[in-house]
């Protein structure tokens, strides 16, 4: 019923708008897109593709005041024919979902916005828009506040900042939340999960060893203070609560799904295993289930428990003809990669259906799902329901690692052949940028602990853990 309620109050406040009288190309005022970077809430704005890009008038920023936005950073905006628009703050704020499209912005003399020509409440005062130095727009049949001090301060309550290599910053309702460090574990479980952070403190296993012992140890950010946990060639690292889960390779004897107390202690097997990939989540353990045929473990479909063992369910069993390579957990959704397609379901195996063909590696920033298409040689970005799609970037080699840190995407690319040659590239989330960060590292696997970019160097069969700073 909410959503529904939402959903009549966009399309009445869109047909509304639509209604305005028409402006004369006089009243209308050239602006720009903006070029610089913006960060809401801890999220990175892709502006250059967004529906309602930010805008420059007067040498002053604009923000589009859409559903998504405002209610984002805090406010509430209603609609009346006769009254026009009323904005107000309220307490809290939700993630930011961007609204975008594969249209790229240009910056040409064709911009143009008009005056807003309805009358504007906010926080129950009238704006004179008329006396305004720098009036409210209409661009696109939504409605631009000036990002001046008078608005975001002390009308609004936000806190702003400039920097310029981070761009603009807003924040409101007390600044980002813990989304973004959890979007971090998120991905390094992705990777493999050979590192996990959790309260200053870095879980990893420094080196895994195909045959080998290897150590689960932990260490502070800055590298001091190590404590080896257990000898376990520890993989897939979720921490939830005091205990870290793992699971060990199948060649490793015993393998299976493990947990130790962040001290070290109460180190237990959860189940005997063979397994591959897993997460945790809320009270359940996801992993894929392996099967020993003839000699060599293979993937014979997607699994939860409780983290104590019980209530093992089959939510995705493996098809005929069909093969599983890695699952990605976002929310109360489940998205998963079988031959080389991408698909979504719930977290209990339904609403199950694909999204797209000619996939081979996916996760999931700031509500965009992130793929590798094109034999491993092409970045795109979707939204999570498959309806837009955009096209980012494309290698001359093989993607075959994706991360993301304070709007620039890591990828691992290269090869692993006879001659390969491997490399760590990242560029911005709308697809510019990009830069060269490493060279020759044999490397597939990325992690970011604070400002920290890990990544792993392959050799004989053991992944060795190797860092450098990102700011």
């Amino acid at each position: 019923m909410y959503k529904a309620r939402i959903s009549l109050y966009i399309l009445l406040l869109s047909i509304a708008l639509s209604l305005q009288p028409s402006v004369s190309n006089a009243a209308a005022h050239q602006v720009k897109v903006a070029e610089f970077p913006v960060t809401v809430n801890g999220t990175v704005l892709d502006v250059r593709h967004s529906e309602y890009p930010l805008l420059v008038y007067k040498d002053i920023t604009y923000f589009p005041m859409s559903w998504n936005n405002a209610t984002a950073l805090g406010l509430t905006a209603q609609w009346d024919p006769m009254l026009g628009i009323s904005v107000e703050n309220r307490n809290d704020c939700i993630p930011l979902q961007q609204d975008l499209t594969p249209t790229i912005h240009s910056n040409d003399d064709t911009q143009m916005a008009e005056l807003v020509p309805f009358p504007v409440k906010v926080n129950d005062q009238v704006i004179d828009n008329a006396a305004e130095p720098y009036p409210l727009l209409l661009y696109r049949n939504i409605t631009y506040f000036p990002m001046t001090w008078r608005f975001t301060r002390d009308i609004f309550g936000w806190t702003t900042s400039w920097d310029a290599e981070q761009g603009l910053g807003i924040e409101s309702c007390g600044g980002a939340t813990d989304g973004q460090a959890k979007q971090a574990d998120a991905l390094n479980v992705a990777n493999n999960g050979q590192l996990a952070v959790q309260d200053g403190w870095i879980y990893m296993n420094p080196e895994s060893k195909y045959f080998e012992p290897s150590q689960l140890v932990k260490r502070r950010m800055d590298g001091s203070g190590e404590v080896k946990l257990s000898d376990d060639n520890a993989m897939y690292l979720n921490i939830e609560g005091d205990w870290l889960y793992y699971s060990i390779p199948s060649q490793n004897d015993p393998g299976g799904i493990y947990r130790i107390k962040t001290d070290g202690t109460g180190r237990a097997q959860i189940y005997p295993g063979p397994v591959g990939k897993l997460w945790v989540r809320e009270g359940w353990i996801y992993y894929m289930h392996q099967t020993n045929g003839g000699g060599y473990y293979w993937i014979d479909g997607i699994h939860r428990m409780k983290t104590d063992g019980s209530e093992d369910q089959l939510i995705l069993a493996k098809d005929q003809n069909s093969s599983f390579s890695g699952f990605f957990l976002d929310g109360d959704t489940i998205f998963y990669v079988k031959q080389k397609a991408l698909y979504r379901m719930s977290l209990d195996g339904s609403d199950n259906r694909k999204l797209q063909e000619d996939v081979t590696h996916a996760v999931v920033i700031d509500g965009w799902i992130y793929y590798v298409c094109h034999n491993g040689t092409q970045l795109n970005k979707m939204s999570r329901d498959g309806q837009v799609d955009i096209s980012l970037y494309t290698s001359e080699q093989g993607i075959t690692a994706l991360q993301y840190h304070q709007g620039w995407i890591y990828m691992a690319v290269g090869s692993f052949g006879i001659m390969g040659s491997n490399h760590i590239d990242k560029l911005r989330i709308d697809g510019t940028g990009e830069t060269r960060l490493t060279s020759a590292t044999r490397t597939n696997l990325l992690y970011f602990a604070g400002d920290t970019l890990y990544y792993n160097r392959l050799w004989e069969g053991n992944s060795r853990i190797d860092h450098m700073e990102e700011k």
